[in-house]
Formats: C-alpha cells, structure tokens, sequence
C-alpha cells in the first residue's frame, strides 16, 4: 500500500472545497484570553450568530474565521466566562485578540446573571469527552481535602477507581496502563503519590484539562481505552500573584507573574507532604519514612508579532520505608520546550521538544550479608509538530508527525553493603524508536450534519543495542503434562540474539482510522456516532493493583505484540432550561486484541525472560453510560450511572473460557452537588456506589505430604466479587469576610470536609487466615473509615 500516494490524494481532495470562495474571503484571527491574568483560553467559542457558524480556540487560544467582506456582531464565550459581543466592518485580513472576564454571581439569584450559555456539547462533533473547570472541582469533597483533577475524574461515567482512595483510574473496560496522561504534552507514566492516595497533578498549577474516553482525535495516540489532557497555567502577565494551602498532611505554595508585561510571563508551583514529620513522636513509627513531593514550573515569552515560546517542567518524588530495613521510592520528571508559529491568518503551527522519565527504585537491607538495592525506568525523548490550517469556518485540517526514542531499563541490581551476598547484575536494557503521523479534517456538511474524520500512522521499531532470547520453536509458554510452563530457550550462542546500536530488528505498524459525527436534530439536541481504533506498543507488567512502583513497562518486541482495540460509540445529547442542564446517553461497544495478561504463577521479578510470564489474549467491553449535569446557578454538579460489562480472554488462564475483569463492575453510580448559601459559604457532596470488584476466590485447601504449609487451590479467574462499594464525602467552604464598598485583593477560605462520612469498611484488598479454632476463613481489610480534614486556602 502506497500511504503516501494516498495522503497526496486526500490533500488535493481537502484543498479543493470551497477553493473559489475561499479566494473571495477575509480572515480574522487571533487569541482569546483571561482577561485577569492573561492565561490563554483553551476551547473558548468565536461566533457570528446570524450566519450560525462559529470556530473553536484550538490547545493555545488561537483562533481563524474566514468571511466575506462585511459587518458582523460576533460573539466571544467560554464556560465560567461573560459572553463578549463585538461588531466588525471587516473589509480586510483582521488580527483581532479577545479578553474575557470571569462571571460574577449575584446573591439570593438562583440562576448566574450573565449571558445564555451555549450549546457546543450538542452542536460539536465530540463525543465521549468530558471537560471540567477547574474553578468547579476545588468544589468536590475529595479526600484529605487535596484538590485532585483525577479524583474528579473518577466521579464522570465510564470513568472508575482502581481501589478505594486511588488515583489510578480504569475506563470502560481497559487496564490502567491503557491511558494516556498528559502534562503539557509529555507522557507521565505513573500520575501517582503515596501508594495512589494523591496524584502527580498540584490543582493550583493547572489551567485546563479533558479527558477523551472515545472518539479520540488522531492527534492522540499510543494508548487504548482515553486521553487525560492536563495543561499547566502559563503564568500572570499582568501582575505578580502567589497562592497556596495549608493542610493537615501537605502544603502547597504557587507563584506568578509578568517577566514583560502582556509578553511573557512565569509560573512556579510546589507541594510537599509532611506527616513524616510526625513520625518521631510515636514508638511505632519513628523509624518510618513516607513523604511526597514535587514542583511545577513555567515560562512562556512572546517573539514578536507570529512567535510564541513556551517552557515548561515538572518533577515529582515519592519516597516510603522503614529505618534501614527496607524502602522504596519512585519520581516522575517531564520537561517540554514549545514553539508556537503563525505563518499566516489561516495557518498555525506548533513544534515541541518533549522528555519524560520515571523511575523505581527499592532497598532491602536485612544484615551486611544479605542486602541489595534494585531500580528500573523508562526513558521518553520526542519530537512533534503539529498544524492547524483554517480553511474555512465549515472547514478545517489537523496534521502532524512525531518522533520518539525510547530505552527502558527493567532492571538494575547492586549491594548496599560490600559484604552482601547479593551479587550486581542488570537486565539488559531495550530500546526503540515510534514514528507518528496523522490528519484529521473536520468538515461541517450542512447546518445539520458535521464529521471530524482521519488516520493516524504509527511504526514502533526495536533497535539495539540489545539482545532478544532464542526460544525452541519461537515458544515462549509450553504446556507440560497439565501445567504452564516457561519455553524452552535454545543453548549455547544459539541461547541469544545480539544487536549492535543502531540496529533494527523488528517493526510493527499500524494504521488507525478515527471519525467522529453529529446530526443536529434542533438548537438543542442532536445525535453522535464515533469510531476509532487504537494500537499500543509499550506494556506495564504489574502483579499489584496499588501504585507502590512495583512495575515496569516493556515494549512491544518479537514475542510480546502490539495491543489494539476498536470502538463504536452512539449518544444522544440535549441540553434543557436556556443549555443551563446538559443530558446525554451513550452506547459503546469495545473489543480489544493482544492484550498482555499475566499467566498464572507468573513471576516477573527481575527476569530477564518477561515474554515467558504473560500471554496474549483478546477482550471486549460495552456499556451505557447517562450523565446529567448543571453548571450555572447556586446550585451546581452532576449525577452519572453507568451499566457495563468487561471480560478478557486468553490461552492458559480460565481453560480459555471468558472471564471477568478484574475491574469489571457491572453499575457504577455517582453525583456531585455543590450549593452556595451565599458569597461566603458553599456546601459540596459527592456520593458514590458501585459493584464490587472481581477477584479470583481460593476453592480448596490441601496439605501436600511432607509440607508444613497447606496449598491453596483457587477457582475460577475473577470469579468472585467483593462487597459493593459506596460511600458519601461532604464538604464546606468558607470564604474571607468582605466589607460592602471595599476592594480585597487578598481572597482566602477554610475548606472542612469528612471523606466517607457515614463510615462505610469498603474492602480494598482480602487474605485467607485461620480463626480461633483453626478453620479457614476469607479476611477483608479496608483502607479507611471516615476520614476528616481541614485547609486553609489563599491568594494574593
């Protein structure tokens, strides 16, 4: 297949529409802006009501309309934001940069006063996407009182938990390596702090952010079930601020402001934990050590009239143990160089530089002779470049291209100690190297029906320097008189394949198509279909569910193939009482193939031979997922259910018969309320319930003669499930006292709130034990009951 006589073709196709009108019509451009802080505006909407078009800023607050000479009233909105009119006689190309003022409420007013809000969920061609302010989740009781954009998350449809308290998220029906975390365009591979209890995201940093669960544009890609899209503030150009909280457990403290005023700005943002502070003061725990922390930063400066740079990093360490006995302790660390170009009113371009690295490391010191120190990380560089061309407002392009090199070192063993028995040793290191390219066009076919359709091409090769294991027969798993076994490697030079650097040894390719559609069925509501196919080439091998780093992530290689999965999706959205409540119902339908399950006794602790501890198996999910939600008015929030089922099935595991996922939970119910009794105080609740989780229950005990340990039989994969889930988080706020007729520039609250406030023991993990008489018994354990918190939150 020829993908480049097919690319040239569909370019000539695009360019073609409308050619002749285009050459008749005049652009205007430009950004759309806080009119506060000068932050961009991600998503704002740029319309001219009485042609009914309108455009979308794209990722930087850039926006392009083309029309034809005249006068126009345009309208500027964005969610949280007074709608701006503005009249134009255009007659030539216009650079026209927009501000918008943050809404005001008025007390003993139910509803906001301010503009009619519009209606681009029913009316764009997005689907299973949900995009939160996040002025509305410092709102959310969550716990420990932490502003958390993916505890957040975790309360939208289609969207759980991995495990009571845990920032790792599952959605409809993938693992949690399936998802794809984005901070400022880099990769984090584990959003996690304190075992999961908090994420890498410091909610005082962050500006915008989205999560796509379905029809995901082709300009995402790499993993398989969504996309978290996290930006980082830019900074205040206009003048120096700073903010931060204080609570029982970590503190936060940002600073911002202009570098040149109205051209540049910086932010930096910084959290750190402190209960090991609190160690030294109880028998039990002072030796223990347990903290986590991390820092954002950023600088962007404008270049003349068409350049924008940007900068941005973060780093992030947790670190957990006791006295010398053992620890352990994992860091993420991204860092992303921008370069936004205008080449014309109708063509943006945006280039980025981007590196992410995570790491793992664990100590184990039992005496002088018997103790070791073991790590493991993986390495992410990248080039990418991506352009918008803006046609028309009925028409527009996505294209772009991306490189990446990538080392992943599973392994790294050395003695803490001279005189440990533990020998140093290393896992030989794996690289590779991933092109991307893709197009997507979004297309308005009439004032009914709109599609975003395109293709991403994605080629993963493995390159040395390396070395890969010669099974018998390219074997990895056997079957040996009933029971899985490991392959049988080859001996001698045969046992190995060694590849200098720069060598490629294998590649795999795929191409994924994506498309999105809408038809309007009136102002207010409207039908969407979505498809899009996925392909991952890098995998986490895990065998615990909590984020303790005890992981890593391995490539796709000659044995260990690329997962893949296909979505449908149908919705029907509508929008109610002036598009102040939105409602939506989706159906999706997910089947995935190649997906890497750990076989049964899998041991992928320090081995080398990881392909030999996992098989290949296929999966499917579907669902229905409602959502209702409120975003203007005293009274704020949403209510989601969500019905599904997600099985797996593999060679090896359950007798090749179907089986449960692990995460598989049959409903999954959530609402969020927050009301505000007057300027100074507002209330928050969130109540949860949800099936509970599937796990694979022990059948029968037996004694083995000769053993002093009885044996446990277990039946059925996932067969089992523990107690339902649910649990209810409330909240108050209370604001800084203000004097009528004076202007505060200091804005500061108290945040209270009781994290599962009625007590609920939800099971989070079980063991099998002995009772009093020596008889077996199932053993559930919780993380936590009700669990109080106060902060103080403030800004100058």
């Amino acid at each position: 297949m020829n993908i480049f006589r097919f690319l040239q073709v569909f370019f000539l196709i695009i360019f073609s529409i409308n050619l002749s009108a285009q050459n008749k019509k005049i652009s205007i451009s430009g950004e759309v802006k806080d009119a506060q802080n000068g932050e961009d505006l991600i998503g704002a909407v740029v319309a001219v009501p009485s042609l009914k078009l309108g455009v979308s800023t794209n990722a930087y607050g850039f926006y392009s309309l083309s029309l034809a000479p005249g006068k126009y009233d345009l309208e500027i909105s964005y969610v949280g934001y007074q709608t701006q009119k503005i009249t134009i006689d255009l007659n030539e190309n216009t650079r026209l940069p927009v501000s918008l003022k943050v809404k005001e409420s008025e007390l003993n007013e139910i509803v906001v006063k301010t503009d009619k809000p519009d209606a681009v969920n029913v009316q764009s061609t997005k689907m299973s996407v949900v995009k939160l302010d996040i002025k509305q989740v410092k709102k959310i009781p969550l716990l420990l009182g932490e502003l958390d954009i993916v505890k957040a998350v975790q309360l939208l449809p289609g969207i759980q938990q991995a495990g009571d308290g845990n920032t790792l998220f599952v959605v409809r029906g993938g693992n949690v390596d399936h998802n794809l975390v984005l901070l400022d365009e880099a990769v984090v591979y584990n959003p996690s702090h304190v075992l999961g209890f908090f994420s890498v995201f410091n909610g005082d940093a962050i500006k915008d952010f989205e999560i796509y669960k379905g029809g995901i544009p082709s300009n995402f890609g790499g993993r398989l079930a969504s996309v978290l899209d996290v930006r980082m503030k830019d900074g205040n150009n206009k003048q120096f601020s700073a903010s931060g909280g204080i609570g029982l457990l970590s503190s936060r403290l940002t600073l911002e402001g202009p570098i040149v005023k109205d051209k540049g700005s910086f932010m930096i943002s910084g959290r750190r934990s402190y209960f090991d502070v609190f160690f030294p003061f109880s028998e039990a725990t002072k030796d223990a050590t347990a903290f986590f922390g991390d820092i954002n930063l950023k600088a962007n400066m404008t270049l003349g009239k068409n350049d924008k740079i940007f900068v941005s990093g973060y780093a992030g360490r947790d670190k957990l143990g006791f006295g010398k006995f053992f620890g352990f302790g994992w860091g993420n660390y991204t860092g992303t160089i921008r370069w936004n170009h205008l080449y014309n009113d109708k063509l943006f371009f945006n280039t980025s530089l981007v590196y992410s690295k995570y790491d793992y490391g664990f100590d184990l010191n039992i005496s002088d002779n018997l103790n070791f120190r073991r790590s493991n990380y993986i390495n992410d560089l990248n080039l990418k470049v991506e352009g918008n061309y803006y046609l028309s407002p009925k028409n527009s392009l996505k294209f772009g291209a991306k490189a990446s090199y990538l080392k992943f070192e599973p392994g790294v063993r050395t003695k803490i100690t001279a005189a440990s028995t533990i020998n140093d040793a290393s896992l030989p290191a794996k690289r590779a190297f991933q092109q991307d390219y893709f197009v997507s066009h979004n297309l308005q076919i009439n004032a009914r029906f709109s599609a975003e359709y395109g293709a991403r091409l994605t080629l993963f090769s493995n390159i040395g320097e390396g070395r890969s294991i010669n099974y018998l027969n390219n074997q990895t798993v056997v079957l040996e008189n009933g029971f899985l076994k490991e392959g049988t490697p080859l001996t001698g030079d045969a046992q190995f394949t060694n590849y200098k650097a720069g060598d490629v040894y294998q590649t795999n390719w795929g191409i994924e198509p994506r498309i999105n559609m809408v038809y309007q069925l009136n102002s207010v509501s409207s039908l969407k279909a979505s498809y899009n196919r996925m392909y991952q080439y890098m995998h986490l091998i895990q065998n615990v569910t909590a984020s303790t780093g005890q992981e890593f992530w391995t490539p796709t290689d000659r044995y260990i193939k690329p997962q893949s999965a296909d979505q449908v999706a149908f919705g029907y959205f509508k929008n109610m009482q002036d598009n102040t409540i939105e409602l939506s119902a989706e159906v999706y339908y997910k089947w995935m193939n190649n997906t890497v399950e750990l076989r049964n006794g899998a041991d992928i602790q320090f081995n080398e031979a990881i392909e030999s501890q996992v098989v290949a198996g296929i999966g499917r999910s579907y669902g229905i997922e409602l959502f209702a939600r409120k975003q203007n008015g005293q009274t704020t929030g949403w209510i989601s259910y969500a019905l599904s089922k997600s099985e797996r099935k593999a060679n090896f595991i359950n007798n090749g018969d179907w089986f449960n996922f692990r995460f598989d939970r049959r409903h999954y119910l959530t609402v969020v309320v927050n009301h505000d009794l007057s300027k100074r105080i507002s209330l928050g609740a969130n109540f949860v319930y949800a099936t509970g989780e599937a796990y694979t229950e022990a059948s029968q005990r037996y004694q083995i003669l000769g053993s002093s340990q009885p044996s446990i039989f277990y039946g059925a994969r996932n067969g089992a499930r523990l107690p339902d889930y649910h649990r209810m988080d409330v909240s108050v706020t209370i604001n800084r006292k203000k004097r009528p007729g004076v202007n505060y520039k200091n804005e500061s609250n108290w945040v209270f709130s009781i994290y599962n406030v009625y007590g609920r023991k939800n099971a989070y993990t079980l063991s099998y034990e002995n009772d009093q008489s020596g008889n077996p018994i199932i053993q559930k354990w919780y993380l936590f009951t009700f669990v109080p918190s106060v902060t103080y939150n403030f800004k100058f």
